[in-house]
């Protein structure tokens, strides 16, 4: 098998997973907000002691009933399409952000330069869970601390990548042509540096909504999440009931699983593509 070929299985398997995800995803967002909810009062699982913890295929139940006896299949639905959301949601804000940093970084003042790199070393510093949990004791247990919480772990990453790859593009003879002409700063970025680093970017951006899923769940299995639909949350009550009820935490596990590694074979296969000496 060739190289080429061995790339393309990468991302043919790796994006039949996510489009299973998606297309699940998508089918909970209409079920639960169009056929039995509405976009301001959404349809959830509801809790029912009398059902508790039903094995799988139980009275109906696909997957069976959690610790709160609502259906496993719908409240993995429900987790599911929050984890994507928030997973695209800060990789996009952080890589937003990050971009725009890394760039200043570059043609920026000095005081620009010292401050981007001060700042972008003290967060490597520390690992990115401590710092969450810091912030999210600051701000309060909420999505939108939850949300800032990542922003802030997750930008320093795409700011060194787009420092360096803005260095590469600012040395290319085109670049140097378009600054000698007299193109600004702000155009240069927009029309020559952004679409030069973008596919590059892109990798990491798809590599980086596995780290924030997987960053989320962590801290809602220490009780920070910001739903309690959080995959983390769910794997949390599972615990309590590990000898009872395994099958929950077996199948919280494959399905994240699932999606984790359906995200990482789209972005190996994606940077081994894109990579000018394949």
């Amino acid at each position: 098998m060739s190289k080429r070929s061995k790339i393309n299985t990468e991302i043919k398997i790796g994006s039949l997973l996510l489009g299973t995800y998606f297309l699940w995803a998508l089918s909970w967002f209409f079920y639960s907000y169009i056929y039995e909810g509405s976009f301001s009062s959404p349809y959830f699982p509801a809790s029912d002691i009398k059902k508790e913890l039903f094995s799988p295929l139980q009275d109906g139940y696909l997957l069976g009933t959690d610790l709160y006896g609502r259906s496993l299949f719908q409240v993995l639905s429900a987790g599911l399409f929050y984890s994507l959301g928030i997973g695209l949601t800060i990789s996009f804000l952080s890589a937003g952000i990050g971009i725009v940093i890394g760039y200043l970084s570059v043609v920026g003042p000095r005081s620009v330069k010292a401050a981007s790199e001060l700042v972008t070393n003290l967060i490597f510093i520390f690992p990115s869970i401590l710092i969450a949990i810091l912030v999210m004791s600051l701000t309060g247990q909420s999505f939108s601390g939850l949300v800032f919480a990542l922003v802030v772990t997750g930008w320093p990453g795409y700011a060194r990548i787009s420092r360096g790859e803005t260095l590469r593009v600012m040395g290319l003879t085109y670049v140097e042509s378009a600054k000698a002409i007299g193109v600004g700063p702000f155009r240069l970025f927009a029309k020559i540096v952004l679409p030069a680093i973008l596919p590059f970017l892109l990798v990491h951006i798809v590599l980086g909504i596995s780290g924030v899923i997987i960053s989320e769940a962590s801290l809602g299995f220490l009780g920070l999440g910001g739903s309690e639909y959080s995959w983390g949350a769910l794997l949390s009550s599972a615990k309590t009931v590990l000898l009872e009820a395994p099958y929950m935490g077996v199948v919280l596990s494959l399905v994240m699983a699932g999606l984790i590694i359906g995200l990482n074979l789209v972005g190996d296969g994606l940077r081994d593509y894109l990579d000018p000496k394949s």
